[in-house]
């Protein structure tokens, strides 16, 4: 994949192009079927790519694709990035971000609040509240959000996603050659991401590799205590530990073994009918990835950042008390 600027005329919109090409497997597939997994850090679900070509993002050897074209061996197929000025996303979005860069690092550990969507298309998401600083954020902002060297990458781009519901550590890329070092960094299973979650009942330590939509997931997690709480009577604190990154990889496994993440509304134990299902009300999802470390490549050193988990845990003495000791750090 190849990524430059797109010719454009004088004071029009400026884009950036990410460029592919279709190969024998995806020949006379609809464009629909083909864009999945052309531009995986850009369009990482069937329904964004559908998106993007609804919107007009995508060419065809030149062409404005449509969902129902039928491509060929060969031929070009272009993504148009915008490089226009991002806007406010508007109310709601959180007045700062917790920030952690290591010296030489074209990427940083961003910490996502819990309610706030990683990518999408709409104005409230990191993606966009960082895209936002970088241009017309405080000094401090535009400064860790700059890369040492550009490209042709518009903005910030979080490599992987957190669910909306979840808070905790995002890895962003600030230019083209860090995002794809990352996401084969990922790939390769060679990032460490731990999780601490609130589940319902009394779990022990275990795993689980279930596969999730045929692909394979393994969570691993270590229980740290068990207490009280309200609507479920008693609740496991763990820390987890994930091999892959489905969606809603914990949530599911979790859910499927019959102790939900306290807070959970999406899923449920087997046999429970989702309506009915007990379900604390007072926090939100009990989940947070409270710690992320990158290891060293083109993308720059490695970077570690751990923090305390969110308030929300701490209302519950037994929980606080046996919460690891953790401050907001980079090596």
């Amino acid at each position: 994949m190849d990524l430059t600027p797109a010719d454009t005329p004088k004071n029009s919109r400026e884009f950036a192009t990410a460029t592919a090409r279709i190969d024998a497997e995806r020949e006379g597939m609809r464009m629909q079927e083909a864009l999945v997994g052309l531009f995986p850090d850009w369009l990482p679900s069937r329904k964004s790519c559908r998106k993007a070509i609804d919107r007009g993002e995508i060419r065809c050897d030149g062409h404005v694709a449509t969902t129902a074209l039928r491509v060929s061996e060969g031929q070009v197929v272009q993504l148009m990035l915008s490089n226009a000025i991002a806007i406010h996303p508007g109310p709601g979005a959180p007045p700062s971000l917790k920030m952690v860069r290591t010296p030489g690092a074209d990427y940083l550990l961003v910490w996502k609040p819990a309610g706030l969507a990683t990518t999408g298309s709409g104005r409230l998401t990191l993606a966009h509240v960082l895209a936002f600083k970088a241009d017309q954020g405080s000094e401090e902002e535009r400064l860790l959000l700059r890369p040492i060297k550009r490209d042709a990458l518009p903005h910030p781009h979080p490599v992987h996603r957190l669910d909306r519901a979840t808070s905790g550590w995002v890895c962003v890329a600030l230019n083209l050659s860090a995002s794809a070092s990352l996401g084969r960094a990922f790939a390769e299973r060679k990032v460490e991401k731990r999780y601490l979650a609130l589940v319902a009942g009394d779990l022990k330590s275990g795993s689980s590799e279930t596969p999730i939509e045929g692909q394979d997931a393994t969570t691993h997690w270590t229980t740290l205590a068990r207490g009280p709480i309200p609507v479920h009577e008693t609740a496991s604190l763990i820390d987890i530990r994930i091999e892959t990154g489905r969606t809603h990889q914990i949530r599911r496994h979790l859910s499927a073994l019959g102790h939900p993440i306290v807070g959970e509304d999406l899923y449920c134990a087997p046999g429970v009918d989702l309506a009915s299902a007990p379900r604390y009300t007072g926090s939100g999802l009990l989940l947070c990835a409270y710690a992320l470390t990158i290891p060293e490549g083109v993308h720059g050193p490695s970077t570690h950042a751990s923090s305390s988990v969110p308030r929300k845990f701490k209302r519950f003495r037994w929980v606080e008390s046996a919460l690891p000791r953790q401050e907001t750090e980079a090596s």
